[in-house]
This record gives C-alpha cells, sequence and structure tokens, in this order.
C-alpha cells in the first residue's frame, strides 16, 4: 500500500502520495492542474472515475486538522484498489458507482496552515498559541469563515478576512465548484464523530435529510441539529456551497475523541476515525443520489 494513514502527512509526503497514486492507478486515477496557496504551494486535486455526476471531497481546510489528509487519501488508495482488481469494498460495487460518478478530491487545501501545525513553520503575524493549533492560513485568515455568504455577519474571532474570498486557497474552491457544477460537496474536519448538513440560512435543501440519515445510520455519524446563528455558519464553506448551489453539502467530523493530541501520529488510525464506518462516506453519498 502507498498511503500509511497511521503517518504524519504534511505538504510534502501528501504530493509525493498523490503523485504515487496518480501513477499507479493512472487509468483511473488523474491529478489535475490546481490553484495555489498564500505562500505559492500547490494545492493538490485529483478525479476518479469516469462518471458524468461529480461530487466533491475536500479536507485540511484548516491545518491542525492534518489527519483528515490521512483519511482521503487512504479513501482514495482503498477505492482505487477495488475498482483495479474490480472487487467490492465495504459491500458496494465500485465500478458501478465510478462509471456514473466521478469523484473531486482535494487532500490538503490549506497546505501552508498545515505546514505550521506539523513543522512549526513561521505563524502568520495575529498567531497566539501553540503551533500544532494553528488554522488559518499564512496570512491569519480561516478559510470556512472566508466564503461568500453573509461574511458580514463572522465574528472578528473567527478571523473572516478582510472581504469575502480574499484569500488565495478560498478563490480556488469557488473556481472549482463553479467550473464542475458538483452535485454534492464534503468538507471533512476532525473532532467529534458528527454530521451538519443543514443551517437555518439556507434552510432544507432537497435531500439533505435523507442523505444525513443514511449516512448517520452506514458510517455511524451523530446527526447534528441546523446550525442556527448566523455567526457560526457564515462564510462558512459548504453553507456557501448551499447557497450558491442550492445542493446538498456536509461537514464531516471524523475524529471519535473531541480531546485527542494532534501533536502525535495517529497510530491507532482505525479506531481513531471509526474508519471501518466512515470509510464508506462518500460511497454512502454517491449510492442515495443514484437511487434518488
Amino acid at each position: 500500500m502507498i498511503i500509511n494513514p497511521k503517518n504524519t502527512y504534511g505538504y510534502r509526503e501528501t504530493l509525493e502520495g498523490v503523485k504515487r497514486l496518480s501513477a499507479r492507478y493512472s487509468g483511473i486515477l488523474k491529478e489535475e492542474k490546481s490553484g495555489k496557496s498564500e505562500l505559492s504551494r500547490e494545492i493538490p486535486l485529483l478525479m476518479l472515475g469516469h462518471g458524468k455526476r461529480k461530487i466533491l471531497a475536500v479536507s485540511a481546510i484548516h491545518g491542525r486538522e492534518w489527519v483528515t489528509v490521512n483519511y482521503l487519501l487512504k479513501c482514495l488508495e482503498c477505492y482505487c484498489e477495488a475498482l483495479w482488481y474490480n472487487r467490492l469494498y465495504a459491500g458496494f460495487c465500485l465500478r458501478k458507482l465510478f462509471e456514473e460518478f466521478t469523484l473531486c478530491a482535494v487532500p490538503m487545501a490549506n497546505p501552508d496552515s498545515v505546514e505550521i501545525a506539523l513543522h512549526r513553520e513561521t505563524p502568520p503575524k495575529n498567531f497566539q498559541g501553540e503551533y500544532y493549533l494553528c488554522k488559518d492560513n499564512a496570512r491569519g485568515v480561516n478559510l470556512n469563515a472566508n466564503f461568500p455568504f453573509h461574511h458580514r455577519k463572522v465574528p472578528a474571532y473567527r478571523h473572516p478576512g478582510e472581504f469575502p474570498s480574499s484569500e488565495k486557497e478560498t478563490e480556488f474552491l469557488i473556481n472549482l465548484c463553479e467550473k464542475q457544477n458538483f452535485e454534492m460537496m464534503f468538507s471533512f474536519h476532525s473532532r467529534g464523530n458528527t454530521l451538519y448538513f443543514r443551517d437555518c440560512g439556507n434552510r432544507e435543501i432537497k435531500g439533505d435529510g435523507e442523505i444525513a440519515k443514511a449516512l448517520g445510520r452506514e458510517c455511524g455519524y451523530t446527526l447534528e441539529k441546523p446550525t442556527q446563528k448566523p455567526e457560526n455558519y457564515a462564510g462558512g464553506f459548504e453553507n456557501w456551497f448551499r447557497h450558491k448551489f442550492r445542493k446538498p453539502a456536509f461537514c464531516v467530523e471524523l475524529v471519535l475523541d473531541e480531546n485527542r493530541d494532534f501533536r502525535k501520529p495517529f497510530e491507532d488510525f482505525e479506531q481513531a476515525l471509526c474508519f471501518g464506518k466512515t470509510r464508506k462516506t462518500l460511497l454512502v453519498a454517491m449510492q442515495c443520489l443514484s437511487q434518488a
């Protein structure tokens, strides 16, 4: 196997993993040209499958949540191996799913922040606290508060940026979504083993409740009630996606233990992320769309 999720995946390791995966599975997995971070790091972008219907999966929009990179890369490798050998995976016929769908994956949306959190790279001027807790990009902006959805309502302590989509990373994700016409998106985060699927600013999106229930049932997530306060959902990636496209968008918190120490590698990766269940997240969602 190429990806060992028990190791730490910083920027260099992620690029190496992406290149090795796309080389081994070149017939089904393709590395695409992408955008750059504020410090001119490439933002990795992979496309899996040949289907006309597209969904998006993004991880590490916050640097301190680097374990989501491990998760998404490992999912991609497992899916690729099953497709390559035409095997069932977790009970799913992937060949059928990926003939209908293409999965667009951004395993490290905020590479500068990951390098600050993991390797103590120089943090932004407004940063205070331990390096491993850094979530903002190199300019001190929280990307998950920088999207053009009620941006003026985001509290200053969340570091939303001077204006909506002011950051290169945010602009890249917006352009990607507008270009690809995704039917659904996932933003992977690290704490709580919970699923956020609706906010009061957007209210119900067609199909979001049914997909959320399936994800709770099949993957073990606790379903959170619709986010009520604008200051909690304004400027958020998935919230902007719902507003812009009126399609389902999910924030997934993966790690079961909310008090987990993120300064150490995840030697118990499978248990900590309930990987036996959470590995099915994207597959369950695609199946729901297919059967709708």
